[in-house]
C-alpha cells in the first residue's frame, strides 16, 4: 500500500450525515402528512356523521324540522336552514366549520289522502 497518501474522512463522513438527514426529514414530513391527512377525514366524518343523524330524527319524526335551527351533539353543533327542497348544514366542529347541502322535501301527512 502506498504510505504517502495523506486523505481525510471529513468529506466522506459529512456526506453520510447529510445523506441520513435528508432521509430522516423525509420520513418526518411523510408521517407529519399521513397524520394531518387522518385527522381531517376523522373529523369530515364525525361532521358528516352528525348531519346524517339529524336527517334520521327528522325523517323518523324524531325532531320537528323548523326554517332553521340547531342541533347539538357532543361533538360539536349543527346549524341547518330549510328553504322547501334544499337543507343547507353548517357543522362547527373542533373550531373548524364544514358545509353541507341535502335535498329534501317535507310531505305533509295530513295532506295524504288514504285511497278508498
Amino acid at each position: 500500500m502506498n504510505d504517502n497518501y495523506k486523505g481525510g474522512i471529513l468529506l466522506t463522513a459529512l456526506l453520510v450525515v447529510f445523506l441520513f438527514s435528508f432521509i430522516f426529514i423525509q420520513v418526518l414530513d411523510d408521517f407529519q402528512l399521513t397524520q394531518q391527512f387522518t385527522q381531517k377525514t376523522k373529523e369530515y366524518y364525525i361532521a358528516k356523521t352528525m348531519v346524517s343523524m339529524l336527517l334520521s330524527d327528522v325523517k323518523q319524526g324524531n325532531a320537528k324540522l323548523k326554517n332553521k335551527g340547531q342541533q347539538n351533539f357532543s361533538a360539536g353543533i349543527v346549524h341547518y336552514e330549510y328553504d322547501r327542497a334544499v337543507l343547507k348544514f353548517v357543522v362547527q366542529l373542533n373550531q373548524k366549520t364544514y358545509k353541507f347541502q341535502e335535498e329534501y322535501r317535507e310531505i305533509e301527512v295530513d295532506k295524504i289522502q288514504p285511497k278508498k
